[in-house]
Formats: C-alpha cells, sequence, structure tokens
C-alpha cells in the first residue's frame, strides 16, 4: 500500500485494479476492505465483462501494467512500479 501511495495514487495516468480470483465475493471485498484498498475490485464472474480475462495471472499476486489499448507494457511488482514511476515523473 505504501508503495501504491507513493508512486501510483497521484498519477492520473495510472490506475490500479484488483482482480479476485476468490469465488466468494463477501470475503472478497471484506478482505480488500480490510487491507483498504482504494481502487476497484473486479471479482471473478465479472472478469469477461470487464474486458480483463486476457490478462488473468499465473501466479498470485501477478502485476501488469497495460497500455490503453491493452498492450501490456510491464509484468511482475518491480518492472510494474518502476515503469508507473517513471510515467508518474513524464506526467508531473
Amino acid at each position: 500500500m505504501k508503495q501504491y501511495q507513493a508512486e501510483i495514487a497521484n498519477n492520473p495516468s495510472v490506475e490500479m485494479i484488483h482482480v479476485s480470483l476468490d469465488r466468494d465475493k463477501k470475503a472478497a471485498e471484506a478482505w480488500a476492505a480490510k487491507e483498504g484498498f482504494p481502487w476497484p475490485t473486479v471479482m471473478m464472474d465479472k472478469v469477461k465483462e470487464s474486458g480483463l480475462e486476457d490478462y488473468m495471472p499465473s501466479a498470485v499476486p501477478d502485476y501488469k501494467l497495460l497500455s490503453k489499448d491493452g498492450k501490456i507494457v510491464a509484468e511482475g511488482k518491480g518492472k510494474v512500479f518502476a515503469r508507473a514511476a517513471e510515467l508518474t515523473k513524464k506526467g508531473s
């Protein structure tokens, strides 16, 4: 959360989305609320309609940075946050 606050929260060019693999919506939403996630959560039953089905993780957690046209720009936590930081600097 600290890294999100420092590197993404104030960047209008980057949005974080949590895709929950949990089948229990109430449990997933309660966990996200407990963790203080300020970003939207998409549940498994809404992945297809959200357009995120092509980006499903092979492991959890999984980080992907997508361009506006849906291309993967970076994968993996370190690479995603590094690229998001670059975008933040460019947007300043």
